[in-house]
């Protein structure tokens, strides 16, 4: 079955997975890794906005409106041509520094870059949909497209069936690799027992393998699910290296609203106008129910040193290669320990931080750490949308005194709003004080 001809069967879940990802410049496909593709759109070696963007869009297109592989080349090509971003040309690598001979723009990489994210995306959208329905369907069968193109190892699953809640589909559910075409459909009891196939059970079936990448010889794990062939052989099958996760529960635990701004103080020095705001529920306990001081009497000694603001930069590649070094250095993730808990910052999801270049939140990257480090207060907070979230406080003593909340969202993902802590400002931003108080300086 050609891809393209059931995309327009329900593309609503499809869109909104595809329009929630935040964008990642990379040289090599590995720089964005499994799950880090949910949450930002790449193209290995799209080395400006410019490009990524304008793939971004014709991809967006093919997904929303069902387009064909040829009508997404015959519109995206002459694009990508203007753009320089075509054939073989010697491109400086921005990792290591040195010109290299690279494959850019080719009808070989379209389509790839095509299937690899109308697939992902179809598949992501029909988990949830199919995890909204579980009660009458609790069976879930691999299917694979079965004609010559079909890879054997893909082949060898088909008609194989898992209960929804089994953890291989955390490592099987389609697509597997580039090209896959595989996809799965949902049973219910009746007709699963009509099928007449035995369960398939992956709890004590998951391996880990080493696998090559790349020409160097470089290895990397893979996960694997153990099963019985027609003649009882045990076998594993083996996604492609980075496909071993499930796109659909990644994004199903994806925050969409955590990187908005906050709304219950009013506009900060990082909201940008007409922005999107995120509200707490409206009569939840407050510093007051905790006990706490007042913001407009707090002693001055519980304000941290100035850890200095970052200059605006010039556009927002460089606005996000400056927040990443402020605040990961050159590591891909960083470990902090906070007065209740560590938190894990991951490279892969810091990109919607520097989305809106008006934000300029790049500017306060410094204040980050010392906030989830030595904050004056944490608090749980319960959001309109249902979600909870940490705030972080951080007090700063500065030319004018700041305020920084850092919020660790449902996903683990990490925003900061920054405050002007002034007498004529403190009343309002107490009201940022809310929810469960985790952690409270004392003697304050």
């Amino acid at each position: 079955m050609a891809l393209e001809a059931r995309l327009d069967l329900e593309p609503a879940d499809a869109v909104r997975f595809f329009a929630g990802k935040g964008e990642a410049l990379s040289w090599d496909y590995t720089e964005t890794w499994r799950e880090a593709n949910v949450h930002a759109f790449t193209v290995a070696k799209a080395t400006t906005l410019e490009v990524l963007r304008t793939i971004r869009t014709e991809v967006a297109r093919a997904i929303g409106e069902g387009q064909t592989f040829e009508s997404f080349k015959k519109a995206l090509q002459p694009r990508l041509e203007e753009l320089g971003w075509w054939g073989r040309q010697e491109v400086l690598d921005g990792d290591t520094g040195e010109v290299t001979r690279v494959q850019l723009g080719s009808s070989r990489r379209l389509r790839t870059i095509y299937q690899t994210n109308v697939q992902t995306a179809y598949m992501a959208g029909r988990y949830k949909r199919y995890l909204d329905n579980v009660a009458d369907r609790p069976y879930w069968q691999y299917v694979a497209v079965m004609d010559g193109r079909t890879r054997p190892a893909h082949a060898a699953l088909h008609g194989r069936v898992w209960r929804w809640d089994d953890p291989a589909w955390d490592v099987i559910w389609p697509p597997n690799g580039w090209g896959c075409r595989c996809r799965v459909t949902a049973l219910t009891e009746a007709e699963f027992q009509l099928l007449g196939v035995q369960l398939e059970r992956g709890a004590d079936a998951i391996v880990d393998l080493q696998v090559p990448v790349g020409r160097d010889g470089q290895t990397v794990a893979v996960k694997g699910v153990r099963y019985r062939d027609e003649a009882g052989r045990e076998m594993v099958f083996r996604p492609d290296p980075g496909w071993d996760y499930n796109p659909g529960a990644e994004w199903a635990r994806f925050d969409p609203a955590g990187f908005r701004p906050e709304g219950d103080a009013g506009p900060s020095l990082t909201t940008a106008p007409a922005a999107q705001l995120i509200h707490s529920l409206a009569g939840i306990p407050n510093w007051k129910d905790a006990g706490r001081v007042d913001l407009r009497l707090l002693d001055p000694a519980w304000r941290l040193p100035d850890p200095g603001e970052l200059p605006a930069a010039p556009d927002r590649e460089s606005a996000h290669r400056m927040m990443l070094q402020a605040v990961l250095g050159d590591a891909a993730t960083r470990t902090v320990s906070t007065p209740i808990e560590e938190v894990t910052i991951r490279r892969e999801l810091l990109p919607h931080v520097t989305e809106k270049e008006q934000d300029a939140r790049e500017r306060f990257a410094n204040y980050v750490l010392p906030t989830l480090q030595q904050p004056f207060e944490i608090w749980l907070t319960p959001y309109e949308d249902g979600s909870f979230r940490k705030r972080y406080i951080g007090i700063f003593q500065a030319r004018y005194d700041l305020l920084v909340i850092v919020r660790e969202n449902r996903d683990g993902t990490l925003t900061w709003d920054v405050y002007n802590l002034v007498p004529a400002t403190a009343k309002r931003l107490n009201q940022l004080r809310a929810g469960t108080l985790l952690f409270g300086e004392v003697g304050q």
